[in-house]
């Protein structure tokens, strides 16, 4: 396997697409070398796509914040504060 092939598994959903974007781009039109890696990639990219749409959707929970505690607001005179004049 190509090192890129390796890559393929750990691949995000996003960089998947763009890789079999480019890919199928350069299978048409590149040069000899690129033709054929791309020709060779393609397929495990398709397979990987595939397993991914098989395999059940796991969503994960984020843990919730702990809830603010209320705070009561002061009321009334405050004396403890210095005053302006001072």
């Amino acid at each position: 396997m190509t090192p890129l092939a390796d890559m393929i598994p750990a691949m995000s959903d996003p960089d998947l697409k763009a890789l079999r974007a480019n890919a199928a781009r350069l299978s048409e039109s590149g040069s000899a070398v690129q033709m054929n890696t791309a020709s060779e990639i393609l397929p495990l990219i398709d397979a990987e796509v595939e397993r991914r749409a098989a395999a059940p959707a796991t969503t994960v929970k984020k843990p919730r914040a702990p809830a603010k505690k209320k705070v009561v607001p002061a009321s009334g005179h405050q004396t403890a504060l210095p005053s302006k004049a001072a």
